[in-house]
């Protein structure tokens, strides 16, 4: 028997804590009321607490998370074998363990903070109906409940996924054809679902579960995804998906229409995999103003790093720059390729999309905003690991089981030797409550990691006093934090980056500077430590050598560990079979990136 409204909405206690303080008649009341007295009391002590006991204001501790994760109600994941719910994938992230298909038990050495459970919108009605709670006996749902294994889970791959959302526009599966109106009313009792589990697992001050959804655009096969994820309870009525709202466009606007501050409902939208996208989702150069404002408005970060691979910068074409030779996948239309079979136009076309090409586009966009002062590539930068078995933060390289789609066999693992285990976000905020996290992301103060959890501080001063390492505090009036920005500046600004290893010595420390300065956009890194002997707890001190303060301008910090062997060498080793595969024998030199500072100078009318 399906439940009612209110229990199928209203299910935390602080959901029905909100609910009953906003009913108006004693029937309603008594109703509901008796029947949760216990949970109405303990969120109305919740509420009373305004913040965490270790709480100080104004100071910031560092709080470790995963803002993409998939689950058993995302079909990529369920196709391959994963059944773990979002329920379980939040307990797997606070500790517990999680029995993987042909691997077994595997555990966090170190517990996430902070998740959120982005699965795929686009088939929450079709998982509800074919799988968990429907269990249809339509013929058509019999390849995705008998090949739903990582040996078969391609066929599941190309019947349910290719067919809906890698053409140039998306088409509804049968089901949905046949039957739009069950599919609508499953769609939402699936975000229904998450809604709740994701409440559930939330433990203000302990751990941080973060409601979200990713919107999942592949057109011709190129990635122009996104995840979206909610600062609160208060959410979208629908999980805005592809099938139908087929454009970035139209994602911002249904945010816009359903999302509203009003209802206490905030949300960002973060794009990933950029190295996949073939340039497309982007095109700032030909956007209107309406179009600008909404992105600006809702892409305020994105992710550098995941399991698809890095998607940080690409050299000049025909040019050799290691820097941007880390984890690198390139493809075209999602088939994975080589830079030998790209033309300069192609190249320049997807390197632009790399973040660092985002950013520099985005300092010509403010430039032609003239007194708006608008850039919609104002981004802080992020890392995740896009795990599809349920499993977020698992990034240790000598851990890490392969991916979902090769996980429990060598051979499998070794046809995908190009991917990753992910990254993690790293958030500076002053509490683990969803309040303070998602401040924090709004303001860019985060940063992203391939794996390790260095932490990082990165600060500039523009009024012409040196930041000094040696000093307790700043000694600046005009100190600012990692993805802040600044209009005026006194001098050159000067800058000091903070960095504590995590398991490996750390190697080098960099910055890295776009400008627009007449009329190019220019690139630069700058290496500000680099010892022989690498280090441990690192404080660099920095002054911007070649400042202009008629050009607009960016900075973020690289800090890169030391080498050591990658997962693909870890897991040959561990099988003795490295002989067989040579190609795994590889070491990795593991790395953060934090968000930008940005000068972006007043223009006179």
């Amino acid at each position: 028997m399906k439940q009612s409204k209110f229990e199928d909405v209203y299910q935390s206690p602080c959901e029905i804590y909100h609910f009953v303080t906003r009913i108006k008649t004693m029937k309603q009341f008594s109703k509901l009321f008796f029947a949760s007295l216990t949970s109405i009391a303990a969120c109305a002590w919740a509420e009373e607490e305004k913040h965490c006991s270790y709480f100080e204001e104004g100071v910031k501790n560092v709080y470790w998370g995963d803002l993409h994760v998939h689950s058993a109600y995302s079909l990529d994941a369920w196709g391959y074998g994963t059944l773990a719910t979002p329920a379980e994938a939040y307990r797997f992230a606070r500790g517990e363990p999680l029995v993987l298909t042909g691997v077994g038990p595997v555990v966090l050495e170190r517990p996430l903070d902070f998740m959120s459970v982005t699965d795929h919108a686009e088939w929450f009605d079709l998982l509800y109906i074919c799988t968990d709670p429907e269990w249809s006996d339509d013929p058509y749902c019999d390849t995705m409940t008998e090949k739903n294994t990582p040996e078969a889970g391609s066929e599941v791959f190309a019947k349910y996924v290719l067919p809906t959302i890698t053409k140039a526009s998306p088409q509804p599966t049968p089901i949905c054809k046949a039957d739009e109106a069950h599919c609508t009313e499953s769609r939402a009792s699936q975000w229904q679902r998450i809604q709740h589990q994701t409440n559930q697992a939330n433990k203000p001050c302990k751990f941080t579960s973060m409601v979200g959804f990713e919107w999942s655009a592949t057109p011709d096969y190129s990635h122009n995804h996104r995840n979206v994820i909610f600062a609160n309870a208060n959410v979208t009525k629908d999980a805005i998906d592809y099938m139908h709202f087929p454009s970035p466009l139209k994602l911002w606007e249904e945010l816009d229409r359903q999302c509203e501050a009003k209802n206490g409902c905030e949300a960002i939208a973060i794009p990933h995999n950029t190295n996949m996208g073939d340039g497309r989702s982007f095109d700032v150069e030909t956007e209107d103003e309406y179009q600008l404002d909404l992105r600006a408005r809702y892409e305020r970060l994105v992710e550098i790093h995941q399991e698809k691979g890095n998607s940080e910068c690409l050299p000049v074409f025909g040019q050799v720059d290691e820097g941007c030779n880390f984890e690198i996948r390139l493809t075209k239309n999602s088939q994975p390729t080589t830079a030998a079979d790209f033309n300069d136009q192609e190249w320049e076309r997807m390197r632009r999309s790399y973040v660092r090409g985002l950013l520099l586009r985005g300092l010509a966009a403010f430039e032609r905003s003239g007194t708006k002062r608008r850039n919609p590539f104002q981004l802080g930068i992020i890392a995740s690991t896009d795990n599809h078995a349920a499993t977020g933060g698992l990034v240790e390289e000598d851990q890490w089981p392969g991916s979902v789609f090769g996980m429990g066999s060598l051979e499998r693992s070794m046809t995908r030797i190009s991917w990753n285990p992910g990254g993690l976000i790293a958030v500076w905020a002053e509490e683990n409550t969803r309040e303070s996290l998602f401040t924090s992301l709004k303001r860019r103060e985060v940063y992203g990691t391939s794996g390790p959890r260095i932490q990082v501080k990165i600060k500039a001063a523009t009024d012409g006093k040196a930041l000094s390492c040696a000093s307790k505090g700043d000694t600046s009036q005009a100190s600012i934090p990692m993805g802040g920005e600044f209009t005026t500046v006194s001098g050159s600004p000067y800058f000091v980056v903070q960095a504590l290893y995590d398991r490996i010595p750390l190697a080098s420390v960099e910055i890295i500077k776009g400008e627009l300065k007449d009329a190019e956009l220019k690139e630069s890194t700058f290496t500000i430590w680099a010892p022989e002997s690498g280090g441990l707890n690192i404080c660099a001190e920095w002054q911007d050598p070649e400042f202009d303060s008629s050009a607009p301008a960016f900075w973020y910090a690289r800090i890169i560990e030391s080498p050591r062997p990658r997962w693909s060498s870890e897991q040959c080793k561990k099988a003795g079979r490295c002989d067989e595969f040579p190609n795994a024998m590889q070491t990795i030199q593991d790395r953060a990136w934090t968000s930008p500072i940005w000068y972006l100078p007043e223009r006179n009318q």
